[in-house]
């Protein structure tokens, strides 16, 4: 009975050992050292040149825009900028599809074409430099103008050890590691914070940057923020994948042999009554 009790306890430590994954590897913003500690201040002072300012994207070819501009003083030169949006009524304009039919694609010259305003060209601006040069070349058409201008290609694809793998849209300017693993809701248990991949489509080749996350540092990586048609990929940590599979079965061992000290113990309270 001793014995199996020992064994049992044995088993037990075996287990929670097993289970065990430092510390310094799940730790988010770690100094550069990795010894599982986060300062309370950390300051870097960019150098000349270098900025602090997250990056806004810059408008590609086959980029798509999604434009409404309205004139508070002109109702009907309002519908005439929106004219083309009515193309599509089989689609709300709330829609994220809607949104995408209606939305305007920069062409093979760098250009867009709107209503009234014609060829505007837009290859290498910022969503905020488009918006501005929209609403100057409508305000020879109309006062008292409104434009709304946001990208509806800015799409994010993340995969392997994180809770909710898929595509993900953001509409906002500039999109970092960080927003792209939270919206897929961080990393899985397993995941390796050391390896996080990001494959990137270039003009005339594919390349894959790796991130540590565990760093600190890692948010003067120029390869931080991310573009439009990245795929961020989380390698699974082999350590833990080996020890979550190393679990399971002693899991099981640890059960049955729980379950069979217990019944030896009722056999030997019984024939002692």
């Amino acid at each position: 009975m001793n014995r199996i009790k020992r064994l049992s306890g044995i088993v037990i430590a075996i287990v929670m050992l097993a289970s065990c994954t430092s510390q310094k590897n799940l730790v988010y913003f770690q100094n550069d050292e990795l010894d599982g500690k986060i300062p309370d201040e950390q300051v870097y002072t960019y150098q000349q040149g270098e900025s602090n300012v997250s990056p806004e994207y810059k408008l590609q070819e086959h980029d798509m825009l999604y434009i409404q501009i309205s004139s508070s003083m002109d109702e009907e030169t309002s519908k005439l900028f929106s004219g083309a949006t009515n193309n599509n009524n089989n689609y709300s304009q709330s829609s994220e599809t809607g949104i995408y039919l209606n939305a305007y694609e920069v062409n093979d010259q760098g250009n867009i074409t709107l209503p009234i305003i014609g060829d505007l060209k837009v290859l290498g601006l910022t969503v905020d430099e488009v918006k501005e040069q929209i609403r100057i070349k409508a305000e020879e058409y109309s006062k008292g103008v409104v434009v709304l201008c946001r990208m509806v290609t800015f799409k994010i694809k993340v995969t392997g050890e994180v809770n909710r793998p898929g595509i993900y849209t953001f509409y906002q300017p500039s999109v970092n590691i960080f927003d792209a693993l939270i919206t897929a809701g961080d990393l899985t248990y397993d995941g390796n914070r050391s390896k996080i991949r990001v494959v990137r489509k270039n003009a005339n080749e594919d390349v894959v940057y790796t991130l540590d996350i565990r760093k600190a540092s890692v948010m003067r990586d120029p390869h931080y923020y991310l573009r439009p048609g990245d795929i961020v990929y989380v390698e699974p940590n082999k350590n833990t994948k080996t020890l979550t599979n190393i679990n399971r079965p002693l899991t099981t061992i640890t059960s049955s042999l729980s379950l069979i000290a217990s019944v030896i113990a009722i056999i030997l309270s019984v024939r002692k009554l």
